[in-house]
């Protein structure tokens, strides 16, 4: 009794080391075949966009499927990242996220916190609503998007009260080295080729690519008191001369610090309007959930109730309004003076605005009919069938899930 006990306690922590041995099994693999595990990644989630299952009984598997293709994504992106050199020049939303994700934790852990909740939100509403009907799921709803307003309100004072700029918390996905490769054209061929040609073809194209750089080089031009070289222009036939220049160009945005490529909003108009912009989704999923349990009969009233709706967009409308006059009036130069980085926050939260178009009694009383009346125009044609079953695919998320039209 005493042997098996000495035996079994002696295979104990070769046991608990073997997830530990996967796991580096398992970051060894994604890391020597990153190009491979990017393709597979990018064929999933084209999958799961075309056949969004939304076959009224599996979308919770279709949707499994989808979220987690995305976490995984986003799990390789953070693993490569240690392993391979980042986008040089990296894009000033991934300069701006990461600088403040290495300088606080807490910005870091409620970045990555948003994000995750923003790739598994409508999985967890999904298995809410089968397991608790729909008083389950608003409630679920509800926590979420308060959750996401708590992290959002971190972030904005966390930075010194800029506004909220969402990306990647883990940063732009790194090169591989076979986007290096080709990249960076290789100057030397490679010395095996003349031994492993057969009849000095691959040697001949071999020298000629030689005597081409050798003449790309004696066409450089050496400055005389700095040393440096000046490429060579692109010849005829070959990119433009304004493609070649534009890559090049260095942007006011690409020089300044990472801190600066948002503004601090100084004025009391523009920080009311980003609490706004915070708040807006938690006090519509408040107004839907309230009118959900006031009503009888499956909840149908909340949809064809329009106050929730024009809550949510008028706090929307209000919030861009007083941050437009805050720009005008703070601002040194109105819109021309903000950064790249802050027009295009302010584009995307623009184009957004659209998918209130998709959301509660404006869908149920005017979308909802054009969608399907564009979908059945579709049946019975060759090939636009398939995109007119899609449309009605997503029309049964649209229907019955809050997050399936979300961007909030």
């Amino acid at each position: 009794m005493v042997g098996l006990y000495k035996q079994a306690q002696s295979k104990i922590p070769a046991t608990i080391s073997l997830p530990s041995h996967w796991v580096k099994s398992y970051e060894d693999f994604v890391t020597k075949n990153a190009t491979s595990v990017g393709q597979i990644e990018s064929a999933l989630r084209s999958l799961t966009y075309l056949i969004p299952g939304r076959f009224h009984e599996a979308e919770l598997a279709s949707e499994t499927l989808h979220t987690s293709t995305l976490l995984l994504s986003l799990y390789h992106t953070s693993l490569l990242r240690r392993h391979f050199p980042s986008p040089s020049p990296p894009s000033p939303q991934s300069r701006y996220t990461t600088f403040y994700a290495a300088r606080s934790r807490l910005y870091s852990n409620s970045a990555i916190l948003l994000q995750t909740i923003q790739y598994t939100e409508l999985l967890c509403e999904m298995f809410f609503k089968r397991r608790g009907g729909e008083k389950a799921r608003w409630r679920l709803v509800v926590a979420l998007e308060l959750i996401k307003a708590i992290c959002r309100t971190i972030m904005f004072w966390v930075t010194g009260r800029r506004m909220v700029i969402e990306g990647s918390s883990t940063g732009e996905r790194p090169l591989i080295p076979e986007q290096l490769q080709e990249q960076t054209p290789q100057d030397e061929p490679p010395q095996e080729i003349e031994s492993l040609s057969s009849g000095g073809a691959v040697s001949a194209a071999a020298k000629d690519d030689e005597t081409t750089v050798q003449e790309e080089r004696t066409k450089e031009w050496n400055m005389p008191r700095t040393g440096m070289k000046l490429p060579v222009l692109p010849t005829q036939g070959g990119e433009s001369i304004t493609d070649f220049l534009s890559k090049r160009v260095i942007s006011a945005d690409d020089i300044k610090v990472a801190s600066q490529l948002v503004r601090k909003i100084s004025s009391y108009q523009g920080q009311v309007a980003e609490m706004l912009w915070i708040a807006r989704p938690v006090v519509y999923a408040l107004a839907m959930q309230r009118l959900q349990g006031s009503t009888t009969g499956g909840g149908k009233r909340s949809y064809y109730d329009w106050r929730p709706w024009v809550l949510g967009f008028g706090m929307e409308v209000a919030a861009r309004e007083l941050g437009k006059k805050a720009v005008r009036e703070r601002t040194v130069g109105g819109w021309r003076g903000m950064t790249g980085l802050e027009k295009a926050e302010l584009r995307r939260r623009g184009w957004g605005m659209a998918w209130w178009g998709m959301r509660g009694a404006f869908y149920d009383n005017i979308t909802k009919s054009w969608i399907q009346g564009f979908a059945g125009r579709l049946k019975g044609k060759p090939l636009l069938d398939i995109v007119g079953g899609i449309v009605e695919d997503y029309g049964y998320l649209w229907d019955e899930y809050y997050f399936s039209t979300s961007t909030m």
